[in-house]
């Protein structure tokens, strides 16, 4: 885990309100949660933002963020319906992830365990921008309950839209691959600044967490505080990880994936 990565975490307002669809899962082995981020007036030119965590192929954790410049057509069929494929560098995806951690007074809250090291942008014209992050079998900061915020952007006409905003994948324990890891059961609750929608400001300051899931202390045993100052979704802040693919559905959208972290 590099420095940058611990320090650059993003604080944004919550999305643009115009939700036409919402979901999360009812699935025994992964939680996600997915609306709409931006959307031109007649909606149907528009911006999806998709959240996931799960167990993944090392039970230690698998989270997911999507840009998508369209809706699942399978879906919503109605809605988004014009073929937006985006230009190379168009599409934006930035993950945080969250850590449980619960002090020796019981007192839980949820603190960062990693972020992507930066913005990833689309180096094929696609119209979904998907970033998979597979951690160890050990988790990527120990035992306990994970989740992600997901943030997206996409460049409209020169203007970066749908920032202003996180989805929220919901809570997951890690590592585990167990039916009863995400489904409910003594799960924390979401962040508290979170509104029903899964969307919420990210507060100023938020506690970093070491590769044991405790919040880290400095030299001075002082606990150590993440600034989540958001960088520009631009060159200058773009991550430099990953392995890339290309994918095309029946309807011929292109998805670009890109895959972090692994084994």
């Amino acid at each position: 885990m590099n420095i940058r990565r611990l320090t650059k975490i993003l604080a944004l307002p919550a999305a643009i309100g115009i939700t036409l669809t919402t979901a999360t899962s009812a699935q025994a082995h992964y939680v996600y949660f997915v609306d709409q981020a931006w959307s031109n007036a007649d909606s149907s030119f528009c911006l999806w933002n998709y959240a996931e965590t799960s167990h993944g192929s090392t039970g230690g954790g698998y989270f997911k963020g999507e840009a998508r410049s369209q809706a699942d057509i399978d879906l919503n069929p109605l809605d988004c319906v014009i073929n937006y494929e985006r230009n190379v560098g168009d599409l934006a995806d930035y993950i945080i992830v969250y850590k449980w951690y619960v002090d020796s007074q019981g007192a839980g809250s949820w603190i960062v365990c990693s972020t992507t090291d930066g913005w990833i942008f689309n180096q094929k014209q696609a119209s979904t921008l998907r970033v998979e992050w597979t951690a160890p079998a050990g988790g990527l900061c120990g035992p306990g309950y994970y989740g992600i915020h997901n943030g997206v952007a996409m460049r409209e006409s020169g203007v970066w839209v749908g920032r202003e905003g996180y989805v929220w994948s919901g809570q997951h324990s890690l590592p585990d691959n167990s039916f009863a890891a995400a489904s409910g059961g003594k799960a924390p609750g979401a962040p508290a600044w979170l509104t029903d929608k899964g969307l919420g400001k990210i507060p100023t300051k938020l506690p970093q967490a070491g590769s044991d899931g405790k919040p880290l202390m400095d030299r001075n045993g002082k606990q150590v505080m993440v600034d989540p100052t958001p960088p520009e979704p631009n060159e200058k802040n773009a991550a430099t990880e990953g392995e890339r693919s290309t994918t095309v559905d029946k309807y011929g959208n292109v998805t670009e994936t890109v895959s972090i972290g692994g084994v």
